[in-house]
């Protein structure tokens, strides 16, 4: 009987880390939402080149902030000095106290790096974005420039 109580003993303290390490963090969960919803931005805004879908993606104080025209024009000045989106990577993602930050890597036909950044609020909603390309060639023209 000892060996039965003990038997069963051994197998509860088997399943409860199992269980404690299958639940989600705050955190994961956190990330995966904002990965979603970048994700959601840019195929709305550089692959489907729909502003106004891309804005709706964004937070309510954001959308106070950015008219549809605006988000439009923005839209067609990326696709003009930017190109066609060719491959987007997940660089990295920075949990702030009020903000989350999500960052991007991605080609385009016109431009070989861009860093896309998306910045979250404590809502987990979507209040900023932000594409740098990145053109050291002419960076290190200009330097030698200077010089």
């Amino acid at each position: 009987m000892k060996k039965i109580y003990l038997l069963a003993m051994m197998l509860c303290l088997l399943i409860l880390p199992a269980t404690a390490m299958a639940a989600p963090s705050a955190n994961a969960t956190a990330f995966a939402n904002e990965e979603a919803l970048s994700n959601q931005w840019i195929d709305s805004m550089l692959v489907k080149k729909d502003s106004a879908a891309a804005l709706n993606i964004m937070s309510a104080d954001a959308k106070k902030n950015v008219k549809a025209s605006e988000m439009q024009k923005a839209q067609e000045r990326m696709s003009k000095e930017l190109g066609t989106l060719k491959e987007s990577r997940f660089v990295s993602w920075t949990r702030f106290d009020k903000t989350d930050q999500v960052i991007y890597l991605m080609s385009f036909d016109k431009a070989k790096v861009v860093r896309c950044e998306f910045i979250f609020n404590s809502k987990g909603e979507l209040d900023y974005f932000a594409l740098t390309p990145f053109a050291p060639q002419e960076n290190a023209k200009n330097a030698k420039a200077k010089k």
